[in-house]
Formats: C-alpha cells, sequence, structure tokens
C-alpha cells in the first residue's frame, strides 16, 4: 500500500511543454543536460482544460472537471483529485490522440495536513522530490531550471528524474531554499516571499504505474 495525498494527470516530462507558445508553459520542456524536470508543475489537467475551452470535452467529462475545480482546491494552491476511476477517464481522454500524459501522485505530511491522505495499492514509481510554493509552485523550475548556472552544487544532486532523491539528503531542501533567497535578485529570479506564503513544502512526487 502506498501513502498519497491525491492524484494529477499531468504531461510526461519530455512532452512537457505547449508547442503554441501561449506563454503561460514553456515552449520546450524544462531540461537540465540529459535530466527533464519530472516534478508537480508538468502543466497539471492541461488538456481536460483544452478540451473543455475548445468545446470538446464530453459532457462526462466536464462534469469531472467541475468536481476537480470545486472540491480539491485548498492552501497548498495544488489541484489534486481524489477519485482514481474518474483520474483514470481523463488520462484516457488526455492520451485518445498522442500518449503523452501521466498520472502523478503526491505526498508529503505538509500536504496531507491540507488534503487528507489516501491509502492505494497502485504500484507507484517514486521519482523524487520537488520543492513547492503556494502562488509561485515549484521552486526547482523556478530555480536550476531557469538559471541551472546558479546553482552549481545542486546540478550534481538532481537525480534521474531531474529532482532531489527522497530522503537521502534531508537538508538539501532547506540549502536549496537557502541559496534561491540569497541569490534571487543578482539572478533574476522569480522573487518569491517566503515569510508571508501559505503553503511551502519538500514533495514527494511519483508517476502511477496504470
Amino acid at each position: 500500500m502506498n501513502k498519497i495525498c491525491g492524484y494529477l494527470v499531468v504531461r510526461k516530462p519530455e512532452n512537457n511543454f505547449d508547442e503554441l507558445g501561449r506563454g503561460v508553459y514553456r515552449t520546450t520542456p524544462p531540461c537540465v543536460y540529459d535530466k527533464y524536470y519530472s516534478g508537480i508543475n508538468r502543466m497539471p489537467w492541461f488538456d481536460l482544460d483544452e478540451g473543455y475551452y475548445s468545446g470538446a470535452l464530453p459532457m462526462e467529462l466536464i462534469e469531472i472537471r467541475s468536481e476537480i475545480d470545486n472540491s480539491y482546491i485548498d492552501l497548498s494552491d495544488i489541484i489534486t483529485f481524489n477519485d482514481f476511476e474518474k483520474t483514470k477517464k481523463v488520462l484516457y481522454y488526455s492520451n485518445a490522440r498522442v500518449d503523452r500524459n501521466d498520472i502523478c501522485v503526491l505526498y508529503s505530511d505538509d500536504l496531507a495536513l491540507e488534503k487528507g491522505i489516501i491509502m492505494t495499492d497502485n504500484r507507484v514509481d517514486w521519482l523524487g522530490s520537488d520543492i513547492f510554493v503556494s502562488g509561485f509552485g515549484s521552486l526547482l523550475l523556478l530555480g536550476i531550471y531557469n538559471k541551472p548556472q546558479a546553482f552549481p552544487g545542486f546540478l550534481i544532486k538532481l537525480n534521474k528524474s531531474g529532482l532531489f532523491d527522497i530522503d537521502i539528503d534531508i537538508d538539501i531542501d532547506k540549502e536549496y531554499i537557502t541559496r534561491y533567497r540569497e541569490i534571487c535578485a543578482s539572478y533574476n529570479l522569480e522573487p518569491v516571499d517566503f515569510v508571508t506564503t501559505e503553503f511551502m513544502s519538500t514533495i514527494a512526487v511519483g508517476r502511477l504505474i496504470v
């Protein structure tokens, strides 16, 4: 059994880009050398939203999308879903034309306080840890995947999934946050207000094997 805090349908790391270049997401997948970013901010529920706004989404999926939007938003600013069977329906719809999405699962003790805990017997490939700040998103995406030259000591600590290993170094997240704060202005990184943010946590990210 795996302990998780919810499901997301996200783009696979190598498909994590908007080919139309509309500004919200990058036009190429975030990558440091040969390591693609495999964290939380991989265009969650993107193809579901695309279908909705184009008017192509079937009624059953419209109802699921509404349920996701209305029932699973909290201080973490991460929109997860608790219903596995309905999440699979979103995955199948999102991959109907091209197989470019996965079901992602998340867990941290902080996130569990916001969302509760789900026990699942589905197989999970745990990819690593991401650092998430509500209102801003992944601190790895904002930092090391934006200006890798500013984080030389952390590049070698990224695992094959482009994340930090789970529990291998309990202080790596604190060290990274400190580094981000120190160099934010000089490297023109997104200014994150760590003092007033409502939620910040190092979160384990996994890929569900379905």
